[in-house]
């Protein structure tokens, strides 16, 4: 088999199933996938094994089909822990003009403000749903305006820590690298509740920017950075 692929791989977790799905990068299309169902259910430490042993044997089923190694991967995640919550931050300066660095500082500080309150949930996702900066409402980041007063009114969206910890347990005991965690129940709800049995299809289009309000965490890879050390980036 190869050891790259011009392409990526995703998982779809529910209660009941997952599938591992491979996505053909030059078309952005689904290309092959398989799936299993699970027994009860992940939350159940008594079935982790069970679910371990059948997500390593369809990996290998997937890259026999594909005649690929899967090493890494994007996960969706369906689950009853889902959370969105809203979080306004207010912030007065001097004027001064608005860049992307004022508003990582803003949404850093929500960030803290968040899991210094609330430690049990993990943020997946975090949007800018309104700009308010000196009493006027913009929908997108209206770079370069100069301001005095500014309100972002931030939406989170969260999952269950402990289930999170989970999920990256059960990758890492398969040796696949995770490189982005997903909810479902987001994607699906911002693409207007699409028909997405795999759970991956919306991921996908998630992770490619369909959000224009999504901002995204970059870790550097190249050193260990913790929480309000990474990289914000905007799509644009």
């Amino acid at each position: 088999m190869n050891k790259t692929y011009n392409g990526n791989f995703y998982f779809g977790i529910s209660d009941t199933k997952i599938y591992i799905c491979f996505f053909d990068s030059e078309k952005n299309n689904l290309k092959n996938k398989v799936y299993f169902e699970i027994p009860g259910s992940l939350s159940n430490n008594l079935n982790f094994k069970v679910i371990l042993n059948l997500l390593q044997k369809n990996i290998r089923k997937l890259e026999k089909d594909l005649g690929l190694f899967l090493n890494s991967g994007n996960i969706s995640v369906q689950s009853k822990t889902y959370q969105s919550i809203q979080f306004s931050v207010k912030n007065i300066f001097d004027e001064k003009k608005l860049d992307k660095e004022v508003i990582k500082k803003i949404v850093t500080n929500g960030i803290q403000q968040f899991y210094n309150n609330d430690k049990n949930l993990n943020i997946l996702h975090i949007i800018i749903n309104k700009y308010i900066i000196d009493d006027k409402v913009y929908v997108f980041f209206p770079d370069n305006k100069k301001f005095k007063k500014i309100i972002l009114e931030i939406e989170f969206i969260c999952l269950d820590k402990n289930f999170i910890d989970k999920i990256k347990i059960l990758f890492s005991d398969c040796k696949i690298k995770v490189q982005k965690i997903v909810s479902y129940d987001y994607a699906v709800r911002f693409l207007n509740y699409i028909k997405d049995d795999t759970m991956c299809v919306s991921a996908n289009k998630i992770l490619n920017g369909a959000n224009r309000s999504e901002i995204v965490l970059i870790e550097d890879t190249s050193k260990k950075l913790g929480l309000f050390d990474k990289i914000f980036n905007f799509f644009d």
